[in-house]
């Protein structure tokens, strides 16, 4: 017992000495927190010579001076380029002061030509980086580069990040875009018979500044979606087409539907709810593939002093908000059709109701089986109530 515990403790001890004595290994010392850059927003974009352009937005929290010791948020634009997008990032570490640092990145923006020239190789590093996160959500840009997004977003209170984030909490109230991550979108670019979606946003001027100031960053405005065949940008779903592209993927939160009355007024309603369900089925050997939509509203609004507060007049509105919603979703899939292109995941209800056809028949034609498909739409549309007031302002005159 003792020879084999001698001969153990020897053996260690010449292994030792000989990873000690024979190699030289070499860890990175550990980074400081205020030697950190912390990036919360990327743009990419394609730059000439078929090389990667970063356009980062960083923060920093800097002493205000004041005695009572208070604290300013900044931001900085820093641009850098390379051959490849981990070459771009590197590249930041040649002049500035501090190292950048994407474990806070929460927005990436692709520019339209780099859109247009593939996604994957443009994101490729983002997604395995394993300093990133894989939640972060990430836009198109249309009509411009991604880095004048960044830089032209930015103002002095009012920095890029900050605008994406209000666009992310806010747009449930039009259901115009949803927010698709870096995840959800490997996942799509996996799945050969899926094609990819991601929503856009574009410049605008829409905050003026009250101080005569020209300066004052541009303002970021959502601007429906942008559809690809395989990672390549193959067109846009404009904002008046995308919550139809929102009620097919069942992400509908609310909005706004204004429904003409039979007298010539108007009458607004909120969507509060809705439910969409995709039922595939086969008939005379054709793919057929009901979709049934519930939605429920509140009258939000009525302009003109119309009681429209009877079956009937609500009946009509019923049938003419359900009529509007159709309308919405039959554009989409007509689009999606013509580009043989399934944005909206016809095929996973497919694929989990007939695996089996699925993996014999339908997955290796899916693009012209989904081109020849009959989509047979339903909607439900419902009134739910209204709010503090019943009849509208005038309306017992009219009787």
């Amino acid at each position: 017992m003792r020879y084999a515990k001698a001969v153990t403790l020897l053996c260690f001890s010449i292994i030792g000495s000989i990873v000690m004595t024979g190699c030289k290994i070499v860890f990175p010392s550990p980074t400081q927190i205020q030697d950190i850059e912390f990036i919360r927003a990327v743009g990419i974009d394609k730059a000439p010579g078929d090389k990667v352009k970063l356009t980062i937005a960083t923060q920093r929290i800097v002493s205000g001076g004041g005695g009572g010791g208070s604290e300013q948020k900044i931001s900085e634009i820093v641009r850098s380029e390379g051959r490849t997008g981990f070459e771009a990032a590197r590249n930041f570490w040649g002049y500035s002061e501090k190292r950048p640092f994407f474990g806070h990145l929460e927005y990436i923006l692709i520019g339209e030509e780099a859109a247009k020239d593939g996604i994957l190789k443009y994101l490729d590093f983002f997604a395995r980086d394993p300093e990133i996160r894989l939640n972060l959500d990430v836009f198109v840009v249309q009509g411009n580069e991604a880095g004048d997004v960044v830089r032209m977003g930015n103002a002095r209170d009012k920095f890029v990040f900050d605008r994406l984030e209000g666009i992310k909490k806010h747009h449930w109230g039009l259901s115009m875009i949803n927010e698709v991550d870096l995840m959800e979108i490997m996942y799509i670019l996996d799945a050969e018979y899926l094609s990819l979606y991601i929503p856009c946003v574009r410049l605008i001027r829409k905050t003026e500044s009250t101080d005569g100031s020209s300066s004052e960053g541009m303002d970021i405005e959502l601007q429906g979606f942008a559809f690809f065949e395989s990672d390549k940008l193959a067109g846009h779903i404009e904002r008046e087409m995308a919550r139809g592209l929102n009620f097919l993927k069942n992400k509908i939160k609310s909005g706004v539907l204004n429904i003409p009355t039979k007298n010539g007024g108007m009458v607004v309603l909120e969507i509060i709810s809705s439910s969409r369900k995709m039922k595939p089925h086969l008939k005379d050997g054709k793919l057929h593939i009901a979709v049934e939509i519930d939605v429920s509203n509140n009258i939000s609004e009525i302009q003109g002093s119309e009681d429209i507060f009877d079956e009937e007049d609500l009946q009509y509105l019923e049938t003419r908000s359900g009529q509007l919603i159709k309308d919405e979703v039959r554009k989409v899939i007509d689009l999606a059709q013509s580009k043989k292109l399934d944005f909206f995941g016809a095929g996973d209800a497919v694929l989990h109701k007939f695996p089996g056809l699925w993996e014999d028949v339908f997955e290796k034609d899916w693009r012209e089986i989904f081109a020849e498909a009959v989509f047979e739409i339903t909607v439900r549309s419902r009134i739910s109530r209204t709010y503090d007031i019943k009849q509208p302002v005038g309306a017992k005159d009219i009787k």
